[in-house]
């Protein structure tokens, strides 16, 4: 198992990041911002700081190779003095001298202990330096405590690669856990998080199949594979084997049924899903997804009158539902009760802002009432959504048909 390092936002293994930038926002990060210190009373006084005074001025033109000389005349003076064995760390951290770094970071907490931000620092050069079995503690003791900001995204980054690495997941789970709110948008959180996820997944899977390789759940499990893999008629096959083992299964009539829809939408796949459908409800009288999935049945079928029966039905199992308000609301519109279906649909946007079926069909409904401005809002909010899912479905080649895709055409949007 291999997790792919991520880049780091402050320092790489492919060369230094110019300090004229990165240097002295991170030192805010770290609570290391240059500024008369605090020091020991060897050496002179005056003249340490005077040191401290020009590193801070060196630090800002981004000129760390000159910091750095300041910092070792501290040193000179002061050998325990742990804010310039602190910095000097970091300067050699940034200039990915990683070595050096952690020997002076291991000298500023021996004269300074407990300073989380040094710890963190001395934690990410440890990993650098391949000495997964040091930096683990380190991240681990320090993560907690950091603010906020680029140090602990990185040091949780570090941390939670280390624990992927030696097979920890549960670790990196609660390690991603914090990092996701906090870097919700940031590529190498998401991606140490779709890994990890992943791994579980796939871990619980194969425990499964080799604990119980002929029991109905093995069987649905596979099913739900093939589903995300693409292959609707093999999932049909896989959930039809599992109800053979398991006829009182809970949810995989449901699941067969959706499974029967994404491989046809012709009139005897229709037939076949809905008993799968009616099945469900039979068991379970309170499921508001085969409710909905009968609305979207004879959506398809241009059945708008018993379709709004369903999403009606729906809704009140399950309020909230975007996706009933706004079949809902284009089934109204087909029945030509314009007002009634823009009730629903922007009922639907509310709910989900991001809904592009929702936003091209209130472009429809506002066109029939005369409301051209509202008309043209819609449709870019429609294709402005549009395009962010064309550019997502070319970074992953999905070809294969889907419940967008379906929903779309039965509802009345376009299929993409």
């Amino acid at each position: 198992m291999s997790m792919k390092a991520p880049q780091s936002v402050l320092a790489t293994s492919g060369g230094k990041r110019d300090l004229r930038h990165s240097a002295l926002g991170f030192l805010l990060a770290m609570g290391l911002a240059v500024s008369p210190a605090v020091f020991a009373q060897t050496g002179t006084q005056a003249e340490v700081e005077g040191h401290f005074q020009r590193a801070d001025a060196d630090m800002k033109a981004g000129e760390g190779a000159a910091a750095g000389q300041e910092l070792r005349a501290i040193l000179k003076l002061d050998p325990a003095n742990a804010e310039a064995h602190a910095k000097l760390g970091f300067l050699q951290f940034m200039g990915a001298d990683w070595a050096e770094a952690a020997v002076n970071l291991q000298q500023a907490l021996k004269a300074r202990p407990g300073q989380a931000n040094t710890e963190a620092v001395l934690g990410m050069c440890e990993k650098r330096l391949g000495k997964a079995e040091m930096a683990r503690p380190a991240l681990e003791e320090s993560f907690p405590k950091l603010p906020i900001g680029r140090l602990k995204t990185q040091a949780g980054l570090d941390l939670a690669e280390i624990l992927y690495e030696s097979d920890d997941l549960d670790r990196a789970v609660d390690v991603v856990r914090i990092l996701l709110p906090l870097e919700p948008r940031n590529p190498d959180v998401l991606y140490a998080a779709a890994r990890v996820y992943a791994d579980l997944a796939n871990r619980s899977r194969d425990a499964l199949a080799l604990a119980a390789p002929d029991a109905g759940r093995t069987h649905q499990l596979m099913a739900e594979f093939l589903i995300n893999a693409g292959d609707a008629h093999g999932a049909i096959l896989q959930f039809r084997k599992a109800l053979e083992l398991t006829p009182t299964l809970g949810g995989v009539h449901y699941e067969l049924g959706d499974a029967i829809l994404l491989d046809s939408r012709e009139p005897p796949a229709l037939d076949a899903a809905e008993k799968e459908f009616r099945t469900a409800l039979s068991e379970n009288p309170e499921d508001a997804n085969a409710e909905y999935r009968l609305g979207t049945i004879c959506s398809l079928r241009k059945d708008y009158k018993t379709a709004i029966g369903h999403y009606t039905r729906a809704l009140q199992l399950r309020p909230e539902n975007a996706h009933a308000e706004q079949e809902l609301g284009w089934a109204w519109f087909k029945l030509g009760d314009s007002r009634k279906g823009l009730e629903h649909l922007v009922a639907a946007t509310r709910i989900d802002p991001l809904f592009p079926a929702a936003h091209y069909q209130l472009s429809a409904v506002y066109r029939q009432l005369g409301r051209p401005d509202d008309s043209q809002r819609e449709m870019a909010a429609f294709e402005k959504l549009e395009n962010s899912r064309k550019q997502i479905d070319q970074v992953y080649y999905r070809t294969r048909p889907s419940f967008r895709d379906m929903d779309a055409a039965g509802a009345g949007a376009p299929n993409k």
